[in-house]
């Protein structure tokens, strides 16, 4: 082979997609650390939160200013309503579910200037009126995000739905 070929034949390797043959990983069933799971295959994001999201206006404010995602996950609720932090950390697929930090905050309290209303009702309404809650989890030293959640019916066919996004606190 000539050094022309060699070169070739090395640009044709640098130039490979680095996930070719690599299994395909996505927030649905990602558990790497620094990143969160918000859906699970065959889990529906309710009608209210798309359209909520479909806006173009629902973003986050912070030094990342970043879009809100959806959130769907199964949630056997047991009666239970809304998982504590713990729960909520196994939910998400944190890699350290026992020494998360995870705080449960009140909706209002978390948007206490009036900014994130529209998001907020429609996490309300897909809920059709149950409560709603706001987890704060840090993925790192500045990093932390918002899970706006409620549940969306009852006991092992429950789910928990609403939107998250991450927010860039320096």
């Amino acid at each position: 082979m000539s050094s022309d070929q060699d070169y070739a034949a090395f640009l044709e390797k640098a130039n490979e997609d680095p996930s070719q043959g690599a299994a395909q990983s996505s927030s649905a069933t990602s558990n790497k650390p620094g990143q969160f799971r918000t859906t699970q295959q065959g889990v529906t994001v309710p009608a209210p939160i798309l359209e909520a999201l479909d806006k173009g206006d629902a973003f986050y404010i912070s030094d990342a200013d970043e879009p809100f995602d959806p959130v769907a996950l199964q949630w056997d609720e047991a009666g239970e309503g809304l998982p504590d932090e713990e729960e909520f950390a196994n939910l998400i697929q944190h890699w350290d579910p026992k020494n998360a930090e995870v705080q449960i905050l009140d909706p209002y309290d978390w948007d206490s200037h009036g900014k994130y209303g529209g998001v907020i009702e429609a996490v309300r309404e897909a809920g059709q009126g149950n409560d709603v809650r706001v987890y704060r989890v840090v993925r790192d030293g500045t990093r932390v995000e918002y899970f706006v959640v409620t549940t969306e019916g009852k006991g092992k066919g429950a789910k928990l739905v609403g939107v998250k996004a991450l927010a860039v606190e320096s």
